[in-house]
């Protein structure tokens, strides 16, 4: 194999990996909840880790009934000339239900950077603690 085809892999890798994220949404499955994401403009948030274990769809979290631990990274782009933060956050929760649908809602309040999780119906159930963030 010549140097050439060496240096297409990484860049399949890359289109292969946005084809996914830039695809349409799964089907949610009944007998799992479903937990969207919800940042704020103009930061992004991927669902990263449940329970230690890497997920393939960093768009959303989908878990089996009962007790999880949910890891997030949220790139936060602050306006003006600031740098980029990448920041890490953690939420465990035990009641999670088949069927419903859960949301983790990024919140920012000066430099303290958190999310709730809440149910279907905007109800608060957990909260991560200040998410720990690094210049990206």
């Amino acid at each position: 194999m010549s140097f050439k085809h060496l240096l297409l892999i990484p860049g399949l890798s890359v289109v292969c990996l946005l084809s996914a994220c830039a695809g349409p949404m799964p089907q949610p499955d009944p007998g799992m909840a479903w937990i969207g994401l919800q940042e704020e403009a103009p930061n992004d948030m991927l669902a990263e880790r449940v329970d230690g274990k890497r997920i393939d769809d960093g768009r959303f979290f989908e878990v089996a009934p009962g007790s999880h631990n949910l890891e997030v990274t949220l790139f936060e782009i602050p306006g003006g000339d600031s740098n980029q933060q990448d920041c890490e956050g953690k939420v465990s929760y035990n009641q999670f239900q088949a069927g419903e649908h859960y949301k983790l809602v990024e919140t920012s309040l000066g430099r303290e950077v958190s999310a709730k999780l809440e149910d279907s119906h905007g109800k608060e159930l957990a909260q991560t603690g200040d998410f720990q963030c690094m210049p990206g």
